[in-house]
């Protein structure tokens, strides 16, 4: 019997739903109904998806799993799995290959109608490759609609919103944030105003603040983990399923008591709600301030709504509908369980033809090569030297800087893309259309006319002075993880790099060697036209303490948006520094430049990457003009 599916290929879960005679009802992918977006490469050539992958990763190579591909669809240097390279939709069209291949074993046939779900935030660019998703799976027609879309859906069938109704969809997914405002109209709804995102933002960086939270209680032991070493790497997966459980349980539970498994042995400490509560409040202030952005933007006033209805599995954290309830004064409508409610909406659009809606621009039901998202507003974040101060908590530490970032609505997402001769790049938080290059992607922004600036006198731009001044964030970055790690206080740390700021707010940076690491500071909402710093003899300007002389290859890089992105050699530079002795160093703009820089978009303006060992202190990271004793370009050779 023919029948339909909707399937949401989520970056922390995928689940699957069907269209059946007495409705739509969820196939169960594992146990747990959903099954994780991972991926695991075999020594043998093969390509693990969900569960599967999962218990394989359990026990094997670190460098074989990959997870949170999706925040890298459109980055066009693959990931490296275990020596193979794939692309982030490679990836995940094996993982909806394997969807497919469980649903049609369960039914007995396969689906005559797919449907597939993203993100209302992406635009044509990550939309042309979610595209080649279901060609690479091998499926030969599938339907998009956005993740807020289905989610309506869902809820209007289950609660019969009426023609005419408009409603604020808050989808908080595992790794990025939407809030989008529809009309409920008889044959279909209506996207109003502008959906706002924040795509490094969800379940999956909770779970990161978690961590860092349990390894500060437990004195750094955790960040000093060797993830070379294959049993301490198996003990930090461990202890981050640990967190992941315990993020969970505080859903449901008031304290959660974590037994954590060091390989030195077992250590135990509780976890209350409450604590957990205040580490990732800033960051659930960031989505209300959004969806208070998406609600103007469509010329409304909350009281206006019919409802506000939660999305994503992360909405089931009490804090979120607590403080969406407390903002908006709206009714709050959940599912039972929301981590189901996308895939549950898009198995009903299953049975609806692919008729266009009055969606801007977008075709609910549409073919996925030809459905087109609207996009968000960008904005010009301020910026100015900030006052030196202490680290926050990763998630604190992000919220405050975008708070003090943006003023009007998020930029929809740029792409990650890497620079020459890695693997990967790092994550991103915001929303637009088109490829951002390098290992630290760039994230969001729009491309200025270009011009000349006239000579002025120019403020010294500080991008770290005593922590990242906003709108910068600090990350670092490695083979491990090229989705990066926005890190605060407690410092991060991931196989080959780790970061820790000391008590004056420097930041001590170590790299491990074996692999690549990088450490970079990024303005993740926007990004900026800094022309006139290049025009009037500007240089990148930062202290430094070399603590041990880089053994490999080390680059100082500033990006921009896709395909711009520029580095210069410093292994001499450094290694011609005397040791543990702050000094200053100047690099013009100009160098950047040369290789390609466009200094219209920049939104890294720092970046420190090497594959060997090295051991440095950067502080007082700035963009100055007039700089006249900088080093010359052609010494950084």
């Amino acid at each position: 019997m023919p029948y339909g599916v909707g399937i949401d290929l989520g970056t922390s879960f995928t689940s699957a739903a069907v269209l059946a005679p007495d409705g739509t009802k969820m196939v169960a992918l594992s146990p747990d109904v959903v099954t994780p977006s991972v991926a695991y490469a075999t020594p043998g050539g093969g390509l693990l998806t969900g569960d599967a992958a999962e218990q394989a990763a359990r026990g094997g190579e670190a460098n074989r799993v990959a997870r949170g591909f999706k925040r890298r669809l459109g980055d066009p240097t693959p990931l490296v799995l275990g020596g193979a390279a794939y692309s982030p939709a490679a990836l995940m069209a094996a993982q909806l290959r394997d969807v497919l291949g469980r649903v049609s074993t369960l039914l007995g046939e396969p689906p005559s109608t797919v449907v597939l779900t993203c993100p209302a935030i992406w635009g044509p660019y990550r939309q042309e490759h979610f595209a080649e998703v279901p060609r690479l799976a091998g499926v030969p027609a599938s339907r998009l609609i956005t993740e807020p879309e289905a989610a309506a859906t869902h809820y209007s069938v289950e609660r019969r919103l009426g023609d005419g109704e408009v409603v604020a969809v808050y989808d908080l997914g595992g790794g990025t944030f939407d809030s989008t405002i529809l009309r409920m109209r008889a044959h279909g709804m209506e996207i109003l105003g502008t959906p706002e995102g924040i795509e490094h933002l969800g379940g999956v960086d909770f779970d990161e603040t978690l961590l860092a939270h349990v390894d500060e209680r437990l004195g750094g032991a955790i960040g000093t983990l060797d993830r070379s070493d294959p049993a301490q790497a198996r003990a930090l997966a461990d202890i981050r399923a640990v967190c992941v459980r315990a993020k969970e349980e505080l859903s449901t539970e008031p304290d959660v008591e974590l037994t954590v498994p060091l390989p030195s042995g077992p250590r135990q400490l509780l976890v209350t709600r409450l604590q957990f509560n205040e580490m990732i409040r800033p960051a659930v202030r960031l989505t209300t301030d959004g969806l208070r952005r998406t609600i103007a933007s469509a010329g409304l006033r909350p009281e206006e709504l019919s409802a506000i209805l939660l999305a994503g599995g992360s909405s089931r954290i009490p804090l979120v509908e607590q403080l969406v309830r407390d903002e908006f004064g709206t009714p709050v409508r959940a599912a039972l369980h929301p981590k189901f409610t996308v895939a549950l909406g898009a198995a009903a659009v299953s049975s609806r033809p692919a008729t266009a809606s009055a969606s801007r621009g977008l075709a609910v039901g549409t073919n996925a090569e030809t459905a087109e998202i609207p996009r968000t507003v960008s904005v010009t974040p301020r910026t100015g030297r900030g006052r030196r101060r202490r680290w926050q908590v990763p998630t604190v530490a992000a919220a405050l800087v975008v708070v003090a970032a943006v003023i009007g609505t998020l930029v929809a997402t740029n792409e990650p893309s890497p620079s020459p001769g890695l693997d990967v790049a790092a994550g991103s938080t915001s929303t637009s259309d088109s490829p951002a290059p390098s290992l630290a992607p760039p994230v969001g922004g729009t491309a200025t006319t270009s011009k000349k600036t006239a000579a002025v006198a120019l403020p010294t731009l500080w991008v770290f002075d005593g922590g990242p001044v906003a709108p910068f964030h600090s990350l670092i970055a490695s083979t491990d993880n090229w989705a990066g790690i926005d890190f605060g206080e407690g410092g991060a740390s991931q196989h080959p790099i780790s970061a820790m700021p000391d008590e004056a707010g420097d930041l001590r940076v170590r790299w491990a060697g074996g692999s690549p690491g990088q450490i970079y500071l990024q303005n993740i909402a926007d990004a900026r036209d800094l022309t006139s710093y290049v025009d009037n003899g500007g240089a990148l300007v930062f202290d430094t303490v070399v603590h041990t002389p880089p053994a490999a290859r080390t680059t100082v890089a500033v990006h921009c948006i896709y395909p711009c992105a520029a580095e210069v050699e410093a292994t001499a530079l450094f290694r011609g520094l005397p040791t543990e002795q702050k000094t200053t160093l100047r690099i013009p703009l100009s160098c950047f430049v040369d290789k390609g820089l466009d200094a219209e978009m920049v939104n890294t303006p720092f970046l420190v990457y090497t594959a060997g060992v090295f051991d440095a202190t950067f502080s007082d990271v700035r963009w100055e003009a007039h700089v006249s004793d900088a080093t010359p370009c052609k010494d950084l050779t």
